[in-house]
């Protein structure tokens, strides 16, 4: 299990190397692991802050990456992002309970190891499309064209919400694995 780290009574990230970031993926081998583009700047990173590693590949656009720190240790997904633009209003992220407008928010898919024997392939949940999910629970940064709902939780609770909701997408995906 990995040693967790709080920050103003939050569980937030400790500093992770990138060997770690890439041993961490639970939806992949270990060979795409090695493949994949981790965060330039990954030592500046401001880890008090972050409530779980999110990004989108910088040369595979369409391809994003959640690392968070579980009770089972650190766990990671890969996922797809779905570029198809949403009709109407507002959406919410489905991690930080954001509202964005339409384009703010994306389907981002989960595929699952080739060897699970049900028939579904993958599991779908909406994120925010930047994955800075991190940064709207804090209010360090604030969708535009969209009023927020009122929140009576105060922003430690708000990121403590966020840090469930991702660590139990990390295990629900990794549950559908077994």
């Amino acid at each position: 299990m990995s040693q967790r780290h709080q920050t103003n009574g939050v569980l937030t990230m400790q500093q992770h190397s990138e060997k770690e970031i890439r041993k961490s993926f639970i939806n992949c081998s270990k060979g795409a692991a090695q493949r994949l583009n981790v965060p330039k700047g990954l030592a500046e990173t401001d880890w008090d802050s972050e409530i779980f590693l999110g990004w989108i590949d910088p040369k595979a656009p369409q391809n994003a990456y959640v690392v968070a720190e579980t009770e089972n240790g650190l766990g990671g997904l890969v996922l797809q992002k779905n570029d198809q633009k949403t009709r109407g209003g507002a959406q919410m992220c489905q991690l930080c309970m954001t509202l964005h407008p339409g384009s703010g928010v994306s389907m981002f898919s989960i595929q699952r190891s080739k060897s699970t024997k049900e028939h579904y392939s993958s599991i779908g949940t909406y994120i925010c499309s930047d994955l800075k999910c991190s940064d709207y629970t804090w209010g360090k940064k604030k969708p535009e064209g969209v009023r927020q709902m009122e929140e009576t939780l105060a922003p430690e609770e708000r990121a403590e919400r966020t840090r469930r909701n991702v660590e139990g997408l990390i295990e629900r995906v990794s549950e559908k694995m077994k």
